[in-house]
This record gives structure tokens, C-alpha cells and sequence, in this order.
């Protein structure tokens, strides 16, 4: 009982338990598993469609009193969407030790695995969150990561309407996060251009300004010809771009050297992880996306982080338009791979009613819009559930 007065101090709601030293975590048994319906009904518009409405999941998982929280986007454009793929593949897990589960997991994380990433992913995110808590031990501790230094929010932008994306780009500003923006490209030259042009009017030539095409460029038929629309973007004041097209390794590295000082972010190639590990070369890129939900694990995240930064290059975290439990995660896992910035951040109407159930988070928005982290057991986040079932559309316990 020893533990107690230090996991007390660090997490109140647990004071009346001890913590779980060596394996012994591993012989905790999961005795329950819930899934919360939280809908999002505003807006995304991409290069290759939009989203009406989508249906994100809110996911506990329990060994007694300890628990871990996940989250997925789990469908799109679908209002009556019913999780009964997640409940069949989540409730093999329930009743096996923590050890167990997460053996059964990592034998999917593999090259070719035909499980989605997603669930790999998100259940990834849960056990990891509850084995910290059982062990009295932050997440990033466990995956290895040692940075602590807050690192800048990336406001996004989705939508082609000018107007609405200099009112967004304003909505940045007011939000401290003026000095890191991304915003969609759709693959037209003409209109992305006058979004980057109408972005920088309002953020001035200091903010770092990015972009994201995902792979919208097609009609290009040299290297020649992309790097010269690359470049009047560059002229224009972009900073640095995503997925510009479709690109093979040899491509990638022969382009960045083309464009300069315009930085190339690979991410489709990184996708999973583990496949990521043997895609990425050096001077593919000065900066390598991993993004939430398509990972599929967090510890080959770790490692690929790590391999970034051993080929002198950088890591950025992206988003899946994330609003709750992943967003403080993720934000974390930026922090401890010292990250030029972080995207998975809380949207102030997306989150609205998730916001309201927070009890306590790790992870916060300072004043300048960098996101700092107090090392807490797990990832840290206490949630009011009873409130969270209120602003559900549905409740499920496996």
C-alpha cells in the first residue's frame, strides 16, 4: 500500500487503490467496455468530398476501477449508424487480462493484417491508457518518449468558400492560434491559390502556413511541371505542403530537392506504422505526418518517430478531426516526440458538449496556443459519464 500517498497526490479518483508493480498488471482482467455515440453535425469539405455529419465513438475500457479511454471516427454521412462491427470486435476482448488483450492485438499489428486500422488503433490507445493507470505510469513513459516541451496548435481549415475561410482564418487569430495554419488544397490551382493568398492577408508573413492536397495533383506529366506549381505556391508564402500528389520514394526525394526551402510532408506513405518504418527514406521530406487513425499502433508510431529523427528529419501530428479523448492523447504523444506541431487539437464547436464533461485533462492550451502536458498516470483523462451518456446519441455496454 505503499503506492498509495504518490498515486493519491497524482490521481485522486483512485486513492483507494494500489498500483500494480512489475507484470502484475498484466493479470488484470477487463470487466467492462462501453461505447458512446458522439455526433458531429457541422461540415468537412475535402478535395474528394464532404462530410454532412459524422459518427465518432467514445470508448471505456475497465479492469475494475482502473479504465482507459479511446476514441475513433467511426462513420461518416451516416446518422443512423449502429456500431455493430465494433461491439462484435471489442467484445472478444472483455474477460481476457490485460495481457492478454493486448497480445491478442499486437499479433493484427503486422504487414498485412486485414484488420482496420482503426480499431487496431483505438483499442491500442485504451489498453495502453489502462495499463498506465494500473501501473502509476504516464503513456508516453511507456512508449518511450522523452519530450516534455509544449508544442504549437495547427489550426485547420476545410472549405474551398473564400469568405468562410477568411473568417476561419480571423477565428484562428482570436483563438491564439494565428501562427500555425493548415489548410485543404483541392487540387486547382486557381482556387488554392486565392485561399493561400486570402490566409496570409489575414495571418501576415509570420505565421508557418501549410497545406494539404492529398494527392489532388494529377494532371502534371514531369517532376519539371509539378515543381513549377510548387513553386508559385512557395512564392505566394506557403510554407510547406502535404501529399502534394502521387508520388513513389524516388519521386518524393528528387522533388524535395527540387523545391528548396518549400517543405514536402509525406504522409500516405506512413500509413500504417509498420509499413511506415521500411517506406520512409531519407529526404523524402523535412518533416513526416503520422497521422491519428491510420497508424494502427502506437508503439510502431514510437519507433518511427524515433527513425525521423534519426535520419535528421521532423515529426508533425495530424488529425482525423478528432474532438475528444484521442485529442488530449494525441497532444501528448506530440509532446513526447517533440513535435514541430500538433493538429489533433479540441475544436471549440465540434467539442462543445464533450468539453463539458471533462473533469480533469493532462494535457492544456496555454495562452500563446502551445499545448503542454502535466505526466499523469495513463493519459490522464477523467470524464463525467453520466453527463457523456446525456450528449450521446447512443450508449452500449459490452
Amino acid at each position: 500500500m505503499s503506492a498509495l500517498s504518490v498515486l493519491g497526490a497524482t490521481y485522486p479518483l483512485f486513492s483507494a487503490c494500489s498500483s500494480r508493480n512489475g507484470s502484475e498488471h498484466l493479470k488484470e482482467k477487463i470487466t467492462k467496455i462501453e461505447i458512446f455515440r458522439y455526433d458531429i453535425n457541422i461540415p468537412r469539405y475535402f478535395s474528394w468530398g464532404t462530410w454532412h455529419n459524422r459518427q465518432h465513438l467514445f470508448i471505456k475500457i475497465s479492469a475494475g476501477d482502473f479504465y482507459g479511454w479511446t476514441e475513433t471516427p467511426a462513420s461518416k454521412n451516416n446518422p443512423n449508424f449502429k456500431p455493430t462491427t465494433w461491439v462484435r470486435y471489442l467484445e472478444q476482448f472483455k474477460g481476457l487480462t490485460l495481457g492478454e488483450a493486448q497480445r491478442r492485438l499486437a499479433s493484427e499489428q503486422v504487414l498485412g493484417s486485414k484488420r482496420s486500422l482503426k480499431m487496431l488503433e483505438s483499442l491500442d490507445m485504451g489498453l495502453l491508457d489502462l495499463s498506465g493507470r494500473l501501473q502509476n505510469k504516464s503513456a508516453i513513459e511507456l512508449l518511450g518518449l522523452k519530450g516534455r516541451s509544449a508544442v504549437p496548435g495547427l489550426y485547420c481549415i476545410l472549405d474551398k468558400d473564400e469568405k468562410k475561410v477568411r473568417e476561419e482564418a480571423e477565428k484562428s487569430i482570436e483563438q491564439n492560434l494565428g501562427h500555425h495554419m493548415k489548410f485543404k488544397m483541392y487540387g486547382d490551382e486557381k482556387v488554392d491559390m486565392k485561399l493561400l493568398k486570402t490566409i496570409r492577408e489575414v495571418l501576415g508573413d509570420e505565421a508557418i502556413v501549410i497545406s494539404d492536397v492529398n494527392k489532388g495533383y494529377k494532371k502534371w506529366k514531369s517532376l519539371e511541371e509539378l515543381k513549377s506549381i510548387l513553386d508559385r505556391f512557395k512564392y505566394n508564402g506557403l510554407n510547406a505542403i502535404e501529399d502534394p500528389a502521387h508520388l513513389k520514394t524516388n519521386q518524393w526525394i528528387e522533388l524535395q530537392k527540387m523545391v528548396g526551402d518549400l517543405t514536402l510532408i509525406p504522409d500516405a506513405p506512413m500509413r500504417p506504422a509498420w509499413k511506415g518504418l521500411n517506406t520512409m527514406k531519407v529526404g523524402m521530406g523535412h518533416i513526416f505526418n503520422l497521422h491519428p487513425s491510420t497508424m494502427g499502433s502506437l508503439s510502431h508510431t514510437a519507433q518511427l518517430a524515433h527513425k525521423v529523427k534519426e535520419i535528421g528529419a521532423k515529426v508533425m501530428i495530424g488529425d482525423d478531426s478528432l474532438v475528444g479523448p484521442a485529442c488530449s492523447a494525441w497532444q501528448q504523444i506530440a509532446i513526447g516526440t517533440s513535435a514541430t506541431w500538433v493538429e489533433a487539437i479540441e475544436k471549440k464547436k465540434d467539442s462543445k458538449n464533450y468539453l463539458d464533461c471533462i473533469i480533469k485533462k493532462s494535457t492544456q492550451k496555454e495562452s500563446n496556443g502551445y499545448y503542454s502536458f502535466r505526466p499523469t498516470a495513463g493519459f490522464g483523462l477523467e470524464l463525467d459519464t453520466n453527463h457523456l451518456k446525456k450528449v450521446s446519441e447512443l450508449y452500449i455496454e459490452i
